[in-house]
């Protein structure tokens, strides 16, 4: 596959995926909902399909498992950083969290993604 048949590819399937979803995130109802809608989930599945399609399905399970790597790191991170925020404001807090998803997130990928 070409590099110009992969990024229209990109193109147009990451531009589907965000128009879905945002219907999506439009429909629900409370609105704080919305945000589990936002970009990050279609931009997410365009990717995995785009490597899918140009690398196969061994790339597309390696991608598949950093992402939930991630997402768990980030969601255990983001319940200390709302204690972290509270303690020592944003600035402060924001860069624990950091650190905390990254003390998360670097083991997972060197356990799971050899």
């Amino acid at each position: 596959m070409t590099q110009w048949w992969t990024l229209g590819i990109k193109a147009v399937n990451g531009g589907l995926f965000v128009v879905l979803f945002s219907l999506i995130a439009e429909m629900l109802k409370p609105k704080r909902f919305a945000g589990l809608f936002s970009a990050a989930p279609s931009v997410a599945l365009a990717n995995l399909i785009v490597v899918i399609v140009a690398k196969g399905h061994g790339e597309g399970i390696a991608n598949t498992r950093g992402m939930v790597i991630g997402g768990l790191a980030f969601s255990l991170s983001c319940l200390v950083g709302v204690v972290a925020v509270r303690r020592w404001r944003a600035v402060a807090g924001s860069s624990a969290l950091m650190l905390v998803w990254l003390a998360l997130a670097l083991p997972g990928y060197a356990v799971f993604l050899r």
